[in-house]
């Protein structure tokens, strides 16, 4: 997971910030290396620890377990910068990942070919694996623009190329980030996923989710109590936004509450009164909502109530 390579690389990044004790946050899948990685930061003369919580990303910096530690830098492994203001100084490492794209694209030429301009969309770790995709179709006639990457709440990097293309083409893994476009924007967002070498046009998914999301609202409308959800992550806390939320269903005779935790699971409404759920944390909730039990509107949702 770390090689020579990554391990000094990270050293270099902390050494420029003067890092003497540093907190790790890590995704769940680069885990199993991580130790390895400590040990070499330790011997450096680096005190590490590392923060055990699920990391969804740099919406997610644990900066309150790094201040209780008295660490003067937070190393945080596998997302870019998301613009969260913390205490602790952050020191991101993205982990790039090389694949080769182009042989999943070559293989999936039928589904691609019928659009000739297209932007290429991944997500950060795989970003600089999309210019010999670019290469690779300009070579065959194609019109490519290439995003930066995107994430599933914010696809604003790609979503300026919309008038210029055919349709875009995410290449990486997880429909999370894709859909997250594709519900944004008219044009067909194909989705090549590399770990089941296969690709789909999430354009009729998302006619089938705006088919669902209007059947939501129709069943919320009749409904008397919502809960508002707030994280108290730094990049997903959104209060005014619940507050605001609030204020609008009250005007409109609903029973409402605001709750707030850090991790926003089933488990912690349990024995709680609530018909509907209004999510203003991270947007990846409305896909556990089967396993809540409950509507889960967006706040864009509340609104058409």
């Amino acid at each position: 997971m770390f090689d020579e390579k990554r391990k000094e690389e990270i050293l270099k990044l902390l050494k420029s910030r003067n890092a003497k004790k540093v907190l790790l946050q890590i995704p769940e899948g680069l885990k199993q290396g991580v130790q390895d990685l400590m040990d070499f930061l330790e011997s450096n003369n680096l005190e590490t620890y590392l923060s055990i919580e699920q990391c969804f990303g740099a919406c997610d910096i644990r900066d309150r377990e790094a201040e209780m530690l008295g660490c003067d830098t937070i190393l945080h492994i596998g997302h870019a910068d998301f613009g969260v203001e913390t205490k602790i100084p952050v020191v991101y490492y993205v982990y790039d990942i090389n694949a080769d794209f182009v042989s999943y694209v070559k293989k999936h030429m039928d589904a691609i070919k019928r659009f000739k301009k297209i932007c290429l969309v991944t997500t950060v770790q795989f970003v600089k694996n999309l210019n010999d995709v670019k290469h690779f179709l300009e070579k065959n006639d194609f019109k490519v623009y290439v995003s930066n990457y995107i994430l599933g709440c914010d696809v604003t990097n790609a979503k300026k190329f919309e008038r210029f293309v055919d349709a875009f083409l995410f290449i990486g893994s997880g429909r999370f980030h894709p859909l997250g476009l594709q519900e944004t924007i008219e044009k067909p967002v194909l989705f090549l996923d590399i770990e089941n070498d296969e690709i789909e046009n999430l354009k009729e998914m998302r006619k089938k989710n705006e088919i669902k999301r209007g059947l939501r609202i129709e069943k919320a409308r009749d409904m008397k109590t919502f809960c508002i959800l707030i994280s108290s992550k730094q990049g997903q806390f959104r209060k005014r936004q619940a507050e605001q939320i609030r204020k609008y269903l009250i005007s409109k005779g609903k029973e409402v509450y605001i709750f707030i935790a850090d991790r926003i699971t089933p488990d912690k409404l349990m024995g709680l009164r609530c018909d509907i759920l209004v999510n203003t944390a991270c947007p990846r909730i409305r896909e556990d909502a089967n396993q809540f039990g409950k509507i889960i509107l967006n706040p864009d949702d509340v609104y058409e109530l």
